[in-house]
């Protein structure tokens, strides 16, 4: 027979502090606070208890990996044309950096990633997995014939994202429309597609 034990003092577990809304303001404040996080500014943030901090994400770290997660999945649609596909991706990531919330993210995540090694252990497979969009898109240009079948498609994927995280969050360079379709260009001639 199994013996339930009596809930102990304290604030008593709601619903809304184990899922939904709660949880997404408790990333969200996270989202906001990654450069000099701690657990009890993003319970302040978000209203909650340290307490339903810590059962759910028992470290920053888990925190940080938790509020990356509920970054929106780009999406990698097929017109045909491997430039083009490109480009929606990067129109979906500008979208995404429009709403205030995810304004400033990557650049502070950077930084707690740099002091944290802990951080970078759970953070970069999350990151490379971030990564695998622009991969379809190149895998299906080499199906298409667009792109040469012995593309390092690993290199024109870090060639991609790199760059163009570099133009969006560090560099002060033009991420627009047209100066990004430029980039791409460059890119798609060095991996040698037809008709770059």
């Amino acid at each position: 027979m199994t013996v339930r034990k009596k809930p102990g003092p304290g604030r008593p577990r709601s619903v809304a502090s184990e899922e939904g809304h709660h949880h997404r303001d408790i990333a969200a404040a996270a989202r906001t606070r990654l450069s000099g996080l701690t657990l009890s500014r993003v319970a302040a943030r978000a209203r909650a208890s340290k307490s339903t901090i810590y059962r759910r994400w028992p470290t920053k770290e888990h925190l940080i990996v938790a509020a990356f997660n509920r970054w929106p999945v780009l999406i990698p649609h097929d017109s045909g044309d491997v430039l083009e596909d490109l480009m929606d991706l990067h129109a979906q990531s500008m979208r995404n950096l429009r709403r205030g919330e995810l304004k400033g993210v990557m650049p502070k995540l950077v930084a707690a990633r740099a002091e944290a090694p802990a951080l970078a252990e759970v953070l970069d497979p999350l990151i490379e997995r971030r990564y695998d969009p622009v991969r379809v898109i190149l895998r299906r240009a080499i199906e298409r014939g667009q792109l040469p079948r012995n593309t390092d498609v690993e290199l024109g994927v870090h060639m991609i994202m790199d760059i163009t995280a570099s133009r969006l969050y560090f560099a002060p360079s033009d991420a627009s429309g047209p100066a990004i379709r430029q980039v791409f260009r460059v890119v798609l001639k060095g991996l040698g597609a037809r008709g770059y």
